[in-house]
């Protein structure tokens, strides 16, 4: 099993926030529990989280990335796609995905797409400028793409 997740409720500031998250390893799953551990503290540690969630998730999913490619001798070759939602205070949500991970609500019976699939075919030069590689086997692509979606009041559609 290559699959990590996260989903739980924490306390920050006095805030409520809903951290959920599933992480589909390639090559291997040490990326994928690397991502785990390590993505929403890096998104939370931001200094702009409160006030710019967009840029703090961006630049949190960039730094992992980056730390991921440092520790690249420790982790191999592998690598993982991400979706991560963030529910704060039960109001806002914000949903951020990188590869062809997705992320769904359910709205009246119907299961509506939230984010929009990376295709490595066509971000190739992207992938490996950043020092990911594409292959047609199962394995590791990395994008630094973000897609999110803002939900206010409970409602994201």
């Amino acid at each position: 099993m290559e699959d990590f997740h996260v989903a739980k409720f924490v306390h920050v500031k006095g805030q409520e926030l809903g951290l959920f998250a599933v992480f589909d390893g390639h090559l291997g799953d040490s990326v994928a529990a690397y991502l785990q551990k390590h993505l929403f503290a890096n998104i939370l540690k931001e200094e702009e989280f409160w006030t710019h969630p967009d840029r703090a998730i961006s630049k949190a999913y960039d730094k992992t990335d980056k730390a991921i490619l440092s520790h690249s001798p420790d982790l191999g070759r592998g690598g993982s796609t991400a979706v991560t939602a963030i529910l704060i205070n039960g109001t806002k949500l914000w949903i951020a995905n990188v590869g062809d991970s997705r992320g769904v609500v359910a709205k009246g019976g119907k299961a509506i797409q939230l984010t929009v699939d990376h295709e490595p075919s066509i971000e190739r030069g992207s992938i490996e400028t950043r020092g990911g590689f594409v292959s047609n086997m199962p394995g590791f692509i990395r994008i630094p793409k973000l897609v999110l979606i803002i939900c206010l009041f409970g409602y994201c559609l």
